[in-house]
C-alpha cells in the first residue's frame, strides 16, 4: 500500500483479544512508567489524608455551627448578628453536605493510591486494573460536579442581573 491509502475496517472485521488461550496482546509496564505509577500512588495518597483532614475539620465546624446557632440567637441584638439573612445552623447544613461531597473524590484518590501502590509491588494487573478504575471514578466525579457547576452559575447569573436591577429600580436609580 502506498502512504496515502488508508484501509477502513467494519467493527465486525476489528480483532478482538482472545481470552480463553490468552494469546491478546499484554501491556507491559517498564521500569520507568512503574517509577511514575509508584510516585503518583505516593503523592495521590497525601492529598487524599489531607483531604481526609479538611473533611474532619468541615464536619466539626458544621457541629459548631448547629451547636452556636442557638446561642447566637439569643444575641440579635448586638449590632454584628442583626443583618444575619438566614440563621447560622444554614453554615452548619453547608458545611455537612460540602464535606459529604468532598469524601467521594478523597476517597477515590485514596484507594487508587492504595491498590496502585500494591499492583506496582506485586506486579499485578488485576489490582492495577482496579487502581485505574478509582482513578476513572475520581475524573468521572470531578467531571459531573463540574458540569453542575457550570450549569449553576449559568442560572445564578441572570437572577444576579435580575436583582441587580430590580434593586435599582426599587432605590430610584441608584445601587449602592
Amino acid at each position: 500500500m502506498s502512504d496515502n491509502q488508508h484501509v477502513f475496517l467494519n467493527q465486525d472485521e476489528i480483532k478482538k483479544p482472545d481470552t480463553e488461550t490468552g494469546t491478546d496482546n499484554q501491556l507491559t509496564i517498564n521500569a520507568e512508567a512503574k517509577s511514575y505509577l509508584l510516585t503518583t500512588s505516593k503523592w495521590s495518597k497525601f492529598i487524599a489524608i489531607v483531604g481526609f483532614a479538611m473533611i474532619a475539620i468541615m464536619v466539626l465546624g458544621s457541629i459548631a455551627a448547629f451547636f452556636i446557632s442557638p446561642v447566637l440567637g439569643e444575641f440579635q441584638d448586638f449590632q454584628s448578628f442583626q443583618y444575619m439573612p438566614m440563621p447560622f445552623y444554614f453554615i452548619g447544613i453547608f458545611y455537612f453536605i460540602m464535606a459529604v461531597i468532598y469524601f467521594f473524590p478523597c476517597n477515590f484518590l485514596y484507594r487508587f493510591s492504595m491498590k496502585t501502590k500494591k499492583a506496582m509491588q506485586n506486579n499485578d494487573l488485576s489490582t492495577l486494573n482496579e487502581g485505574l478504575r478509582n482513578m476513572k471514578n475520581l475524573s468521572t466525579f470531578i467531571g459531573v460536579v463540574t458540569v453542575i457547576s457550570l450549569a449553576l452559575m449559568l442560572l445564578i447569573i441572570p437572577i444576579i442581573i435580575f436583582s441587580i436591577g430590580m434593586m435599582q429600580a426599587l432605590s430610584g436609580g441608584t445601587v449602592v
